[in-house]
């Protein structure tokens, strides 16, 4: 989901996970060079009320409370995505990993394929959470770590062919 531009050159890339091509620069418009999804991969509360989320490529943010009373579990519930605003790294959206939502592979055998998460089912102990995703032609499950949502309706990133 990183955004690449090379100085002198006009094009300007987002790094995306394409089927049996590993991970690929995707040209993208200048509108959409201003942001980027990261996965969310940790919350913790901390002091003051505030929310600190852990996010896929090391970054940590802390989100202030509007009341520290107020509980934040759905909306910022690890395995969403929160949509993070360029060079400023302010937060511009959250896109919540739930049933319904548009997923993005990122790893595996589907690496690259994205489509509609139908059904997500609780892991254990021993077994990871798994998740079922549809897309026109076919439908398959895979771990829920590997799946990045990236919008509700439509994908808030461009992913380019499939």
């Amino acid at each position: 989901m990183d955004v690449l531009q090379i100085e002198g050159a006009e094009q300007i890339f987002r790094i995306l996970p394409k089927p049996n091509r590993g991970l690929t620069p995707t040209p993208i418009s200048a509108k959409e060079a201003g942001y980027k999804l990261c996965k969310i991969i940790g919350k913790r509360n901390i002091e003051g009320g505030k929310v600190q989320l852990n996010l896929h490529d090391g970054r940590s943010i802390i989100v202030p409370s509007q009341n520290p009373r107020q509980k934040t579990e759905a909306e910022f519930a690890p395995g969403g995505a929160m949509q993070l605003g360029l060079p400023k790294q302010n937060m511009m959206g959250i896109v919540q990993f739930q049933t319904g939502a548009l997923g993005l592979v990122t790893d595996g055998r589907n690496q690259g394929i994205f489509g509609k998460i139908t059904t997500i089912t609780p892991g254990t102990h021993a077994r990871p959470k798994i998740v079922k995703i549809e897309t026109a032609t076919e439908s398959f499950d895979t771990p829920a770590e590997y799946v990045i949502p990236v919008g509700t309706q439509s994908s808030l990133v461009g992913l380019g062919e499939k």
